[in-house]
C-alpha cells in the first residue's frame, strides 16, 4: 500500500527589520535664481531604484526627492521655486536572509523640512521608516488516500482498495498565496489650461495625488479606476505676473496584465504613489497651455485562493498491521476582507496675520499612531496632517501655508477576530475638500479607505506516511472472537471497529443499527474480523 500525498503551500515570515533613517544635506540656491527670504513649503518622495539582498543583510539604494517653494525680496516675481534630491544607500541587518529576490521594502517619509542657513544656503532633513521583510514558501504534503502499490505506480485513480483496508476522511479548508506579482502602472494624460485663465510663462510647483483608486480583477489582469487630483502654481504669460492656479481631476481606467489570474482570486493589491512629472507645451496658437502629465504607480499584487480538500482522517486494516505517522501543518484561512469609508471633520486655523485672498491647494497624510484588536472588530487611532496652501491679499507675500491636524478613531468591524490572527491595513486619503468658515479659520472634511485583510492560523493534524506490518497474530488469537461493548461515551463507531478489528458494517448488521452513531450505555456485539489468511 501507498499513501497518496497533495502539495500544500504557506507562506512564512523568515526574517523582517524595521528602522528609521535620517537623511540630511545642505544645498546652495543656483545662480539663476534670487536670494530666500521665506521658506513657504516643502514636499518630498521617496524613490527605492534597488534592493540587493545578501547573506543577513541588504542593501536599499534611492533617494529623497525634493522641491520647495520661497520668497524672495529680491526679484520683480516674488515666489519662487527649487528642486533637488539626496541619494542615500542603506545596509539593514536582517539576520538568516536569504539571497532570494523575494524581498518587500515598504517605506514611510515620516517629515521632510527646509531650513534656512542664510539667503544663499538650505539644509534638508527628512526621517524616512524603512520596513523590510522575506517572506519563505514551504511545501507541506498531506496525505489524502491509500492506494495499491500497483494502482500508485499506474497513476490510476478508482481502483479497488486494498483488501481488509478501512478509511475515513474529513474536508479541510485553507487559503493559499496563488501568485504575487509587482508591476508598474503608468498614467499619460494632457491637460489644457481653462480659457478663463492666462497662459504659462513658468512652473512653480505642481502636486499629483491618485484619489478614489478601484482594482477589480478581470481575466488575466487587474482594472484600475481612479482620479488624478493636480494641483499646478505658475507665473502667467502677461503683464501682471500675478500668480495663477489650476486645480484639476483627470480620470483614469486601465488594465494592468497578470498572467493566471482570475475573478475567483481574492485580490490584496498595494498602491504607491511613484515619480510623477508635467511637460508644458505650446497649443495650436503657440501659446503654453497644454501640459503632458506622467504619473507612475508602484503596485504589489498578492492573490489568495480559498481551497477545499479532503484527505486521510484515518485508517487501519484487518489483513495487516498499519501505522499512520502524524504532523501538524501550519496554514492560513481567511476570515475576512473589509472594506470601509471614514469621513472626519475639523475646523482648522488658516491665519493670524494674513488676509486670506484664496484656498488653493489642499492635501495630507494619514499617520496611524495605534492598532488593536478588539472584540470582534480592529481598533485604529490616528492623525491626518493637513497641508492648506492659500494666496494672501498682500502683493509682497502672496502665498503661505497653513497646517492642520485632525484626530480620528474608527473600529472595523471583523466578527470572530482574535488576537492571534494576522491581518494587514492599507488606509488612503480619498478626497479633501476645505471651505473657509471665516477669514482666519476653515472647515476641513476628509474621506479615506480602510482596507483590512484579516488571515486565521490553523494548526491541521494530517498524516504524512504509512507503514506496513504484517497482522500480530499472537494479540489476534488472545482476543475473543465475539465480545460485548458497552459505550462510556457518545460517539461513532470507527474507533469501536479499529480498535477491536471489526468493520462499522459487521458491527451495524450484527446490531441492527441504522447508522454509525453511539450513545452513552448502548450495549454491543462486536465480531473479530481477519483478511487475507
Amino acid at each position: 500500500m501507498e499513501l497518496t500525498t497533495h502539495s500544500i503551500y504557506t507562506n512564512h515570515l523568515n526574517c523582517k527589520s524595521d528602522i528609521q533613517i535620517t537623511l540630511e544635506d545642505d544645498m546652495n540656491v543656483p545662480d539663476t535664481k534670487p536670494d530666500i527670504e521665506t521658506i513657504i513649503k516643502t514636499q518630498g518622495s521617496i524613490l527605492i531604484n534597488d534592493i540587493v539582498p545578501s547573506e543577513d543583510r541588504v542593501l536599499i539604494k534611492g533617494a529623497l526627492i525634493f522641491s520647495m517653494l520661497y520668497q524672495t525680496n529680491e526679484d520683480i516675481r516674488p515666489i519662487h521655486n527649487l528642486k533637488g534630491q539626496i541619494p542615500f544607500e542603506e545596509n539593514i541587518n536582517m539576520d538568516n536572509l536569504s539571497t532570494s529576490d523575494n524581498i518587500s521594502c515598504h517605506y514611510e517619509l515620516e517629515d521632510c523640512q527646509a531650513n534656512l542657513i542664510n539667503s544663499r544656503k538650505i539644509s534638508i532633513s527628512s526621517i524616512v521608516s524603512l520596513h523590510c521583510c522575506q517572506m519563505i514558501q514551504s511545501q507541506n504534503l498531506i496525505g489524502t488516500d491509500i492506494v495499491a502499490e500497483d494502482a500508485a505506480r499506474a497513476d490510476m485513480d478508482n481502483i479497488a482498495a486494498p483488501e481488509g483496508l478501512h478509511k475515513k476522511f474529513r474536508d479541510i479548508s485553507f487559503t493559499q498565496l496563488a501568485l504575487h506579482k509587482k508591476d508598474i502602472f503608468r498614467i499619460n494624460d494632457e491637460v489644457s489650461i481653462p480659457k478663463g485663465k492666462p497662459s504659462i510663462d513658468t512652473v512653480l510647483y505642481y502636486e499629483m495625488n491618485p484619489q478614489n483608486l478601484q482594482t477589480k480583477i478581470i481575466e488575466d489582469g487587474i482594472r484600475i479606476i481612479g482620479d488624478v487630483h493636480l494641483f499646478l502654481l505658475y507665473i502667467p504669460d502677461d503683464e501682471e505676473r500675478r500668480l495663477e492656479y489650476l486645480e484639476s481631476e483627470i480620470p483614469f481606467d486601465g488594465i494592468v496584465n497578470c498572467s493566471g489570474c482570475n475573478e475567483n482570486f481574492i485580490p490584496d493589491i498595494e498602491i504607491t504613489t511613484g515619480t510623477f512629472q508635467i511637460e508644458p507645451k505650446p497649443d495650436d496658437d503657440g501659446e503654453i497651455r497644454l501640459m503632458d502629465l506622467e504619473l507612475l504607480l508602484k503596485l504589489e499584487m498578492r492573490f489568495y485562493e480559498d481551497n477545499r480538500l479532503s484527505i486521510l482522517d484515518d485508517a487501519y486494516s484487518t489483513a495487516c498491521d498499519l501505522k499512520l505517522t502524524r504532523e501538524n501543518v501550519l496554514s492560513e484561512k481567511l476570515l475576512v476582507k473589509n472594506q470601509s469609508t471614514l469621513r472626519v471633520s475639523d475646523t482648522v486655523k488658516i491665519s493670524d496675520n494674513d488676509d486670506v485672498l484664496q484656498l488653493c491647494s489642499s492635501n495630507g497624510r494619514i499617520q496611524i499612531d495605534e492598532q488593536t484588536i478588539i472584540e470582534n472588530g480592529i481598533q485604529i487611532e490616528g492623525v491626518i496632517e493637513l497641508d492648506i496652501l492659500y494666496i494672501t491679499e498682500n502683493d509682497n507675500k502672496p502665498l503661505n501655508l497653513a497646517k492642520g491636524v485632525i484626530p480620528f478613531s474608527h473600529v472595523i468591524e471583523i466578527k470572530g477576530i482574535s488576537p492571534d490572527d494576522s491581518y494587514e491595513l492599507q488606509t488612503d486619503i480619498n478626497q479633501i475638500n476645505v471651505i473657509m468658515t471665516d477669514g482666519r479659520e476653515a472647515e476641513a472634511k476628509v474621506s479615506l479607505s480602510v482596507c483590512a485583510i484579516v488571515f486565521t492560523n490553523q494548526n491541521t493534524s494530517v498524516i504524512s506516511s504509512i507503514t506496513e506490518s504484517p497482522l500480530d497474530l499472537k494479540r489476534l488469537h488472545d482476543m475473543p472472537g465475539m465480545v460485548g461493548f458497552i459505550a462510556e461515551k457518545d460517539g461513532n463507531l470507527w474507533d469501536i471497529a479499529k480498535e477491536y478489528s471489526t468493520t462499522i458494517e459487521s458491527i451495524m448488521e450484527l446490531n441492527n443499527l441504522k447508522n454509525d452513531n453511539v450513545k452513552k450505555g448502548d450495549k454491543l456485539l462486536l465480531l473479530k474480523m481477519v483478511d487475507g489468511l
